[in-house]
């Protein structure tokens, strides 16, 4: 069953599929491709956009280790395309209770710190 326009779906994306067939050098790239794949196909789409914060997380872990799974939340709307007329896009981004990636909890410890910086010298004086 196609996903009608407007709706928002939760998919799980067998990343493990393609992982025993490509080399290790190539599994990261290859899973953002398998990830657009499986997504058209599924939500019966001609055009996938796929957000940075899904692409960091399929990279997270370096080129030759892609996660197995990924969660994530794909919206569907139809857009005017020039030459083409109206088209189905998909819009996948990571689903709102998704963990953060390494860089995002660093980034967060960061200002933590930074918060907490300015209230010990203000104890201090």
């Amino acid at each position: 069953m196609a996903i009608k326009v407007g709706d928002e779906v939760i998919f799980t994306v067998p990343i493990r599929k393609i992982k025993k067939i490509v080399p290790r050098w190539k599994r990261a790239p290859r899973a953002a491709k398998f990830v657009r794949e499986f997504i058209a196909r599924h939500a019966k789409a001609e055009e996938v956009v796929i957000a940075p914060e899904v692409n960091e997380k399929i990279w997270e872990r370096g080129i030759e280790k892609p996660p197995s799974k990924l969660r994530v939340k794909v919206k569907v709307v139809e857009e005017e395309v020039e030459g083409k007329g109206k088209v189905r896009v998909a819009y996948v981004e990571l689903p709102p209770g998704a963990k953060k990636t390494v860089k995002e909890e660093k980034k967060t410890e960061e200002k933590k710190e930074e918060e907490k910086e300015p209230e010990a010298q203000a104890t201090e004086s």
